[in-house]
């Protein structure tokens, strides 16, 4: 289809919508912040849940706009009932987040369809609820619906959204008490704008002066909450679904001089026990405190990096950290939250991680640890499963024959050398490996795979050989971003690397992946590709990858600002900036008193704004044109008030001396208010101009025969 077509196709588009009835064209505007709503929410909900609301949705913009009627009562007392039922089914309770967003979702897609009495006399221009009353329940629950959405997520990109459907609402709001013949829906827009400006700078004083709380103000029971990233698990295709992701783990800001990329590995499960299919933890070998790894195990060989981490909301408990953690750091973000460092190095926190979280932490990345390594735990790091892979097995125990007197390094270094010099290949797609002999074929057949193909292989063949080995999962480099200097790890870095126990010197990484691709594990000529400067953006074209990877980055700097001066604004924050503004350590007593006061003055500057511009409040352009008319009629002595509509204005003034050219303008105002086509900008323009300009004798009123009253 060529432009031509498109742009015709637009157009009757466009004739058809307006040429609709008003209640229909509210309609559809309902509809699309209706949808726009509910949209974000849907992800986080069972999936018949948003197919009924995009369903009905789509049935009330159908009836709209072809003009039929609603359904009956009883018909949507049916889905009503279906869709409780359906919520109960499904989480067993309608009280709590997941349930409680989901019938809100629901019912407000059903009130749209809701048929208005036929004796309504309060009409209002609102989608299926004809009496003002029941537009109020629409709007609440829209804005319900899009606040909602703060229980999911609370990144940036989310509160510019429910700000675009605010607005949205405040415009159907205005439809909703507008009269007849409304002002164009960009002056709408404009106007609803304009009251959430009005309302920004209280908002912006509450949020900087409002006590700040240990905890959150109240908690919900998450029945179904979805948990992101790195899996706790793994098992075959677990990290890779993940490289197909580009989405933000988290940032890290350097304190210091930054480690190079190919030794940045980011330590998150350690995964011990293998029963042929999927990887899981160990059950710790003794309990672990707050206070960090044990000293004892723990030998610095290197120097310290310090770094803070900015982690994205997972829904699990563990962390991440350079290896290795020297300490367990303190958590900022999510009060009653501590966070440890297990045996095994893997930084876990007491409880799930559900919000946007900052730690800073001291890694040594030159290390050694477990040397003391409990007997029991050896044995249960050289378990397989029996009678799986029987060649991998075997050519584990080949390993052992040959290099074994060298100790587990030369068996260590000869698996790796296979990796390396026999055609391997790395790939996201590898395609599926099933059944008890997967790593055989893996192995001996295909010989393609991702990096935690690679490190269970690397693992068993150890563990057949008789050497104690484990798997490490977590993320692999990360990349700068050059708007503020933040290092970002994404969901594409996840990562599966090994481990395996030398006698007398404890755990030793191994990467057969970097043996297979060097490029996966050092990436820095990428980086420094990345580095293109802010202003040459305008430079670059559309499809640039260039340009997308700098809009990228500006986002992820516009997203670690809103998690710092926003997410982040807790008591210690608040503090230190009142301070820069000469309020030292104030109490939750003068915060609470300063708040009041900002509230105070809001109040009155708004109700002195009102006051001084009471005429000009909500006055559309016709309105201003009409005002100005009366005020120059006032000035010759004629008295009309707001309500008197022009033409009754203009049969008083008929055949009154030099009124001629002041009652055509009347009539233009009434044609171009009341009449078949509305005026546009350009005519009411012109209406303004004329009222302006009107030539008007004085004491005119006096000649000016009178309505009886």
């Amino acid at each position: 289809m060529n432009d031509g077509a498109t742009r015709s196709m637009r157009a009757h588009a466009l004739r058809r919508l307006r040429g609709l009835p008003r209640d229909a064209q509210d309609t559809l505007l309902v509809l699309l912040v209706a949808a726009a709503s509910v949209a974000p929410l849907l992800p986080h909900l069972p999936g018949w849940v948003g197919a009924l609301t995009a369903a009905l949705l789509l049935w009330r913009a159908l009836l709209a706009a072809g003009g039929r009627a609603l359904p009956s009562r009883g018909l949507l007392a049916a889905v009503l009932a279906l869709a409780v039922a359906g919520t109960l089914v499904q989480f067993r309770t309608v009280f709590g987040r997941d349930p409680g967003v989901s019938l809100v979702s629901m019912l407000l897609a059903l009130k749209l369809l809701e048929q208005a009495p036929s004796d309504a006399r309060e009409a209002s221009h609102v989608p299926g609820a004809r009496r003002r009353r029941d537009a109020y329940v629409v709007f609440n629950l829209g804005l319900f619906c899009v606040f909602a959405q703060f229980l999911f997520t609370q990144s940036a990109p989310a509160a510019a959204w429910m700000l675009l459907c605010t607005l949205g609402w405040i415009t159907a709001l205005l439809d909703a008490n507008l009269p007849a013949r409304r002002p164009p829906l960009t002056r709408r827009l404009a106007l609803g704008a304009r009251l959430i400006g009005l309302g920004l700078p209280l908002t912006v004083a509450l949020f900087v002066l409002f006590p700040r709380l240990a905890g959150p103000l109240w908690s919900l029971p998450d029945t179904h909450v979805a948990a992101s990233g790195l899996p706790s698990s793994m098992d075959a295709g677990s990290i890779a679904r993940l490289a197909l992701s580009d989405s933000v783990a988290f940032q890290v800001r350097f304190h210091g001089p930054r480690p190079q990329q190919r030794a940045m590995y980011w330590r998150g499960p350690v995964l011990g026990h293998f029963d042929g299919t999927r990887w899981t933890a160990l059950a710790p070998a003794r309990p672990a405190g707050d206070g960090g790894s044990d000293g004892a195990a723990l030998r610095d060989t290197g120097e310290r990096v310090r770094y803070t981490v900015t982690l994205s909301p997972t829904q699990r408990s563990f962390a991440f950290a350079l290896d290795a953690p020297a300490g367990a750091p303190a958590l900022v973000g999510q009060p009653g939250t501590t966070l440890r460092v297990l045996p095994d190095l893997e930084l876990r926190a007491s409880r799930d991680l559900t919000r946007v979280t900052r730690y800073t932490v001291d890694s040594w990345l030159r290390y050694r640890y477990g040397a003391d390594e409990s007997a029991a735990r050896l044995r249960a790091m050289l378990q397989l499963p029996d009678g799986d892979d029987p060649r991998t097995v075997a050519l584990g125990r080949q390993l052992r024959q040959r290099f074994g007197a060298g100790g587990a390094r030369a068996v260590a270094e000869a698996a790796l050398r296979m990796f390396h010099d026999q055609p391997f290949r790395y790939s996201l797609h590898p395609g599926r490996y099933s059944g008890p002999d997967s790593i055989d074929q893996f192995l001996f057949q295909r010989r393609v795979g991702f990096c935690e193909h690679y490190a269970q292989a690397f693992v068993v063949l150890m563990r057949a050989a008789g050497i104690p080995a484990r798997i490490v999962t977590g993320y692999q480099g990360g990349s700068e971003n050059p708007i503020d200097g933040m290092w970002v790890v994404r969901q594409r870095d996840a990562h599966a690397w090994a481990e395996y126990w030398v006698r007398g010197s404890g755990w030793v990484d191994a990467d057969p992946t970097a043996m297979v691709d060097p490029a996966r594990v050092d990436r820095s000529g990428q980086t420094l590709q990345a580095r293109e400067p802010l202003l040459g953006l305008a430079m670059l074209g559309p499809g640039d990858p260039r340009a997308l990877r700098m809009l990228r980055d500006v986002g992820d700097a516009l997203g670690e600002t809103w998690n710092q001066w926003v997410l982040d604004y807790g008591q210690t924050r608040q503090r230190r900036l009142l301070s820069r503004l000469g309020l030292h350590r104030p109490g939750s007593a003068q915060l609470a008193s300063a708040s009041a006061l900002s509230v105070s003055l809001a109040l009155a500057a708004g109700a002195l704004w009102l006051l001084l511009g009471r005429e000009r409040v909500h006055l559309d352009p016709w309105q201003r044109s009409y005002a100005l008319l009366r005020r120059r009629l006032r000035r010759a002595g004629v008295h009309a008030g707001p309500a008197e509509p022009p033409a009754a204005l203009a049969r008083r003034l008929h055949g009154a001396p030099g009124m001629a050219a002041a009652c055509e303008l009347l009539r233009d105002l009434e044609r171009a208010r009341y009449g078949v086509s509305p005026a546009g900008d350009a005519q009411l323009r012109a209406l303004r101009r004329r009222a302006a300009r009107l030539p008007l004798p004085r004491g005119a009123d006096d000649a000016a025969p009178r309505m009886p009253s």
